[in-house]
């Protein structure tokens, strides 16, 4: 009984010490044993054109100051672990190019290359002299950082599924709103087409302030709607948004947007019969 004591001592000690780390593994489990890296997008399951019966295209946007949205947002300094949203897009457009389709508005038909969105990032600003304007006194370069990221935007489509019984939700696009360091002008400065770009925010993660342990992907987030966001734009015969029905008035353009998904739920509620 003894020596069995003993050998299971020796077992557990073994599988307590066993699994070596390292510093650069910055915790208990090693780094290569949590796939990050390697996650796959989760497709989306089958849809057929006759089982979705209702459809609306919403636009909404994301305020990165909420606390819910953090994760977006944070860090605003890239991290050996992580880094924000903005600088994964921009990662994945320019160094990487993962991301292809990136287009000047929403509607999706002016195509930019990585050449014209290094232009937007990057603006070169020279300063002249008054005098004789062929005299250059200064160059300096302007980027667009992280920091300069107010809010995000997203199209996406809902739809209830007659199959499946359930209202669902698919991003279309994807777009940073960012206020210029030298204008203070605050604008979109480009739109990704979000099918394109989900490779890679699903392989890049984000902080999960419910568990450290399990941290979500960027992909996932969006998907699940882990985020806040208002309504400021619903598809309508007339192609305007609340801020032009209802100007001048952010209140009421605050409960306009609430009445759009009070509508949106109630739709759903009222395809059932108890």
């Amino acid at each position: 009984m003894k020596k069995f004591l003993s050998l299971l001592a020796f077992a557990l000690s073994v599988a307590a010490f066993g699994q070596v780390i390292t510093p650069e593994d910055d915790g208990l489990i090693p780094k290569s044993d949590i796939h990050y890296a390697n996650t796959r997008v989760v497709p989306y399951p089958f849809l057929r054109q006759d089982d979705m019966m209702w459809s609306s295209r919403h636009w909404e946007r994301i305020h990165v100051q909420e606390k819910l949205n953090h994760p977006l947002y944070y860090p605003v300094v890239p991290l050996p672990d992580r880094k924000s949203m903005f600088d994964v897009i921009k990662d994945a457009i320019m160094s990487e190019g993962s991301i292809r389709e990136v287009y000047r508005d929403d509607l999706f038909e002016m195509y930019l290359t990585p050449q014209e969105v290094a232009q937007i990032l990057i603006r070169v600003d020279t300063l002249r002299d008054p005098d004789d304007p062929s005299i250059i006194l200064a160059v300096d370069s302007i980027e667009l950082k992280s920091p300069n990221v107010i809010a995000w935007e997203i199209k996406s489509d809902w739809y209830f599924d007659k199959q499946r019984g359930e209202m669902k939700s698919r991003i279309i696009g994807l777009s940073p709103v960012v206020k210029d360091p030298q204008t203070q002008e605050i604008y979109n400065i480009f739109w990704i087409w979000f099918p394109d770009a989900r490779q890679a925010l699903s392989t890049n993660i984000a902080y999960n302030p419910d568990n450290n342990t399990r941290r979500l992907t960027f992909d996932q987030i969006l998907q699940m709607r882990y985020f806040n966001s208002v309504v400021y734009k619903e598809d309508n015969v007339y192609d305007r948004m609340i801020e032009d029905y209802k100007q001048n008035r952010p209140m009421e353009q605050l409960l306009e947007s609430r009445r759009i998904r009070e509508e949106l739920r109630d739709y759903e509620h009222n395809l059932w019969q108890f």
